[in-house]
């Protein structure tokens, strides 16, 4: 798992500047602050969102349609529209209705208008993650571990063993997967390994982990 890339930190940066969390000192004073940045995620100041590509048209509807609100949340809920605007996908000229497909559970992405809708698989994990700090001069990990739950681990319906343990001296999580193939199963592990390592190199931690899969199959990742 490869640590914070150069271009990705710069990236956190904007991301801060743009959300008014300044650097006080060090090499990028003036600058966006990442670590100002973090704080401000996992004290609820800054929200993410997860969104595919169709939710990201249904909210913006939703948020055009929606009759302007007064006060600081007109500007809040006007900020959120224009941010998502660019990114929505470009969509094809209109087609002949189709009758709408059954229920199933469809990847969360954009299904074309006739299509079969994909039933996807669902699994069972099981992550023990170990999220330590790089020397004894450093104290992120609790920090680290919080954001991985909260950014990360959420999305995938993230259990513990024992909720009422504090964050840092956990390690074994449950998780659910929803996937087509293989290959996209491998890949969401991946990515959700690789996402915990970013965030503790961001704490000045490592990651160790490991994940198994709890229907008997004896896959392990």
């Amino acid at each position: 798992m490869r640590p914070l890339a150069a271009d990705d930190e710069a990236t956190l940066r904007t991301i801060a500047e743009r959300h008014g969390y300044f650097a006080a000192r060090g090499p990028h004073t003036g600058e966006g602050s990442a670590s100002r940045l973090i704080d401000a995620l996992l004290a609820g100041e800054v929200v993410t969102l997860a969104l595919t590509p169709a939710d990201r048209r249904r909210l913006v509807g939703w948020l055009d349609d929606l009759p302007p609100p007064e006060g600081r949340l007109a500007t809040v809920l006007g900020s959120l529209a224009a941010q998502l605007r660019p990114t929505l996908p470009k969509t094809a000229a209109p087609r002949a209705s189709v009758a709408a497909p059954s229920q199933v559970d469809m990847p969360s992405g954009d299904v074309r208008p006739g299509a079969e809708p994909k039933i996807l698989r669902r699994i069972d994990v099981e992550l023990w993650l170990r999220v330590e700090n790089n020397s004894t001069f450093v104290r992120g990990k609790t920090k680290a571990r919080a954001w991985i739950e909260e950014s990360v681990l959420r999305r995938y319906d993230m259990r513990t063993y024992d909720m009422r343990t504090p964050n840092a001296n956990r390690s074994d999580y449950a998780l659910t997967i929803s996937y087509d193939t293989d290959d996209e199963l491998d890949a969401t592990i991946d990515d959700i390994l690789r996402e915990a390592a970013q965030i503790a190199d961001l704490h000045d931690c490592f990651t160790e982990a490991d994940v198994r899969a709890l229907d008997d199959s004896d896959r392990s990742w």
